[in-house]
């Protein structure tokens, strides 16, 4: 009868990944469609290119969020049923599908990566996933190509994840591995196109270096602009004179006016 809830959780999770904060943060501060906007994905990466790094990073944490508190709060429910594992890696699998196939949208979303990182983090082996995002940060601000950074992290702690459950091996582990496997695939098979673009020579960049730049750069800027003091007013002699001139002669027919 568990299983049952299982398919439960699936459909839910999966209406649950068809929220596009992509699109919902483009409209509700821009105004805009962002998927008639640079390569038109409604994700993270073009969240970056289009609007810049703080929508970028804003849209990463709604889509992570929704993968990984969803698929927690299912394996804490499923735990004293010994497949925690398992009702966590439905629920996230589901919320990755419905995230790139929204069925609210005409199956048209985006690549997932944002969802896949959502739920490795909140894995049992979220300690490499946040190792391996520091690493694909800095190799995402030195060379540049988002998606290789993508893969890099969603392969290294996918595999991480599948070594650790082939040696504590809880129930259903196989499946367990199965699903990681089809995350893993099915990734690569979202980002085919990068790869193409890739070995052509004529993959987009998202000048990320520049907009983390340009970022901390405004914010010192700023600063320094309200820390800077008044500019001091200087008068020269001859202005002076003339002022005290104009004054004196003010002083003159306002005072022939009284006797008058």
């Amino acid at each position: 009868m568990i299983y049952y809830w299982l398919i439960l959780v699936f459909f839910v999770s999966y209406f649950i990944g068809n929220i596009s904060f992509a699109r919902f943060f483009s409209r509700k501060f821009k105004n805009e469609d962002i998927t008639k906007k640079g390569s038109g994905n409604p994700g993270t990466m073009n969240m970056l290119r289009v609007y810049g790094l703080g929508y970028a990073v804003i849209t990463l944490l709604g889509d992570s969020l929704k993968a990984g508190i969803t698929a927690f709060v299912c394996g804490y429910i499923f735990e004293p049923y010994g497949i925690s594992q398992l009702a966590f890696l439905v629920s996230g699998t589901a919320i990755v599908l419905g995230h790139n196939f929204p069925v609210i949208y005409k199956f048209k979303g985006g690549k997932g990566v944002a969802s896949l990182l959502g739920m490795f983090m909140f894995s049992p082996v979220w300690y490499v996933g946040l190792i391996m995002f520091v690493i694909c940060a800095l190799f995402l601000y030195f060379v540049d190509y988002a998606f290789i950074a993508s893969m890099i992290f969603i392969f290294s702690t996918g595999i991480a994840w599948i070594i650790m459950l082939a040696f504590v091996q809880p129930l259903w582990w196989w499946i367990c591995i199965i699903l990681i496997v089809f995350n893993l695939l099915l990734c690569v098979f979202m980002h085919r196109s990068n790869f193409v673009r890739f070995f052509k020579g004529i993959e987009n960049r998202t000048n990320f270096r520049e907009k983390v730049n340009n970022m901390f750069s405004k914010k010192s800027h700023e600063k320094n602009e309200e820390n800077k003091p008044e500019k001091e007013i200087v008068v020269t002699e001859e202005e002076q004179k003339l002022a005290e001139e104009e004054l004196r002669k003010e002083k003159e027919k306002h005072k022939g006016e009284n006797i008058e």
